[in-house]
This record gives C-alpha cells, structure tokens and sequence, in this order.
C-alpha cells in the first residue's frame, strides 16, 4: 500500500478543482455571450427593418431563422463545458477514493479509463454526454426563452403587412 503525501493528493486534486472552475466559467461566459449577441442581432435587425419599411420581408425572415442559429451553437458549447466539467468531477471523486491506496495515474488528468487491482473503472459516464447535459433541466429552460423569443419574432413577421 503506497504512502502518498498529502501534499501531493491535495496538489492533484486543487489541478482537477482548476479544470472544473474553468469549464464552470466558461458555461457562464457562453450564456453571456449569447445574450450579448443575440440582443446585438435584434438590434440591427430591427434598424434595418425600420429603414427599409417592410419592403424587404424575405430579409427579415431570413434574418428571423438566423438567429436560431446562434442559439444553438452556444447551446451546445455549453452542454460541452458542462459535460466536460461533469467529467472531471467524476476524476475528482476517483483521486479521493484511490489515492491513498495507488500511486497510478498520478497527475494524468486526460486518461477517463482507469485500473486498479484488475477493477477497470469508466469514469465517462452516458448520464454526463453532451445531449443529456444539454436536456437537463438546468440548460434547455435557459436556451428554450431565446427560442420562444425568436420564434415569436417569427410568427411576427409571418402574420404582418
């Protein structure tokens, strides 16, 4: 049985606790891009609209579908940071129960698959994929209210003069 020093079990865990602070922010920073850009795209396209006096309907309804698409690009950026932020927690809870009886993998943040004593352990979990984080009930309410506001833009513009 291998004698770890605290030192080190605490350094490996305070580099994971990094990554999972990093992928925690970047989630954040996507929702506040998208709010960003997508009230910029609003913006402009009603300017244009207003100056072009419903000659242009097609544009408008070009640019309505286009604003889908920023909607869901960063839906799935952050169903990936939070996937992967879910991952490394998992990294996380495997260092605390191993660590004091192996000295293997120590330091590897990038290997998800790992053996101890003939056990084989995956710690890439189907619950923590990228599309049932993107359907969980923390991501689709926030992405879904763009939606619904673009989507009504839509019908807006379908149903006008």
């Amino acid at each position: 049985m291998p004698n770890t020093n605290t030192d080190i079990i605490h350094k490996e865990l305070d580099l994971i606790q990094d990554i999972i602070k990093r992928m925690a922010h970047n989630s954040f920073q996507v929702k506040a891009w998208l709010i960003g850009i997508l009230s910029a795209l609003v913006v402009v396209k009603s300017e244009v609209l207003f100056a072009k006096a419903d000659a242009e309907n097609t544009f408008s309804m070009q640019m309505n579908l286009f604003l889908f698409l920023p909607i869901f690009c960063f839906w799935y950026l952050d169903a990936f940071f939070l996937s992967t932020e879910k991952l490394y927690r998992e990294l996380y809870r495997w260092v605390v129960r191993h660590r004091p009886d192996t000295n293997a993998y120590l330091y590897d943040l990038n290997t998800f698959v790992r053996k101890v004593n003939d056990n084989e352990e995956n710690l890439i979990l189907a619950k923590n994929g990228i599309w049932k984080v993107a359907f969980s009930k923390t991501l689709w309410p926030f992405y879904l209210l763009p939606m619904v506001f673009v989507g009504g833009l839509l019908f807006y513009n379908l149903f006008r003069q």
